[in-house]
């Protein structure tokens, strides 16, 4: 779960750094997305080792906010 973190916030962190070192933000969507999913992994293992007061509450419908909108810009 570790390294799906680290790959998911890598490559969110690359689209976004080359959209903004080329001025193309045609890649932005996807960037988006990544980093949805990366909220949503950093939920479940919160609620899985903290149960319900922590901030799983947060992550989760932010993750599933940025994900809904991602999906309707595509």
């Amino acid at each position: 779960m570790k390294i799906i973190k680290i790959i998911l916030a890598l490559a969110a962190m690359g689209i976004s750094a080359y959209g903004l070192i080329t001025k193309d933000f045609s890649y932005g969507p996807i960037s988006s997305l990544l980093l949805g999913i990366f909220f949503a992994l950093i939920g479940i293992e919160e609620f899985k080792t903290k149960g319900k007061n922590s901030w799983a509450m947060f992550f989760m419908p932010v993750s599933l906010i940025i994900i809904v909108m991602t999906l309707f810009s595509f």
